[in-house]
């Protein structure tokens, strides 16, 4: 059985967005777990959807996945900005996941704001992102 690319390419975009600099200055972190106490603004590494698929001679996998930012500021000018630094970030470099080769990397053009749904709730961008992804030999 072949090995699915999601943990060594959580990690990668993980380290892609907490160490990007520009992003940093604006944020206080990059989550992939969030509670209560945890302090506005942040980025989370939100969902991925795996489809592999396989030829006579490989095996790749198609990762759509979801990425988070929210903030509690009034506006969505701070959130804008976030989903603007994370493509910034997402699009410095070519991707380098341990173990695999990405062969096709995508940001879908989709990005979204929502607005709070109550008093007290943040604003949250949504982005998200594709990859096609192989292993490597």
């Amino acid at each position: 059985m072949k090995e699915t690319a999601l943990w060594p390419l959580q990690q990668a975009i993980f380290k892609c967005l907490s160490e990007d600099a520009d992003l940093n200055d604006v944020i206080t972190g990059v989550y992939d777990y969030v509670n209560q106490n945890t302090p506005f603004p942040y980025v989370t590494v939100g969902e991925p959807t795996v489809s592999p698929f396989e030829s006579k001679t490989s095996y790749s996998e198609n990762i759509p996945w979801v990425l988070h930012c929210y903030s509690d500021a009034q506006g969505k000018r701070e959130t804008m900005q976030m989903l603007n630094l994370m493509v910034m970030a997402l699009t410095k470099e070519n991707w380098h996941v341990e173990g695999f080769k990405v062969f096709k990397f995508m940001i879908d053009p989709n990005m979204r704001v929502l607005s709070p749904a109550d008093i007290g709730f943040p604003y949250q961008g949504i982005l998200n992102v594709r990859f096609y992804i192989e292993q490597e030999d």
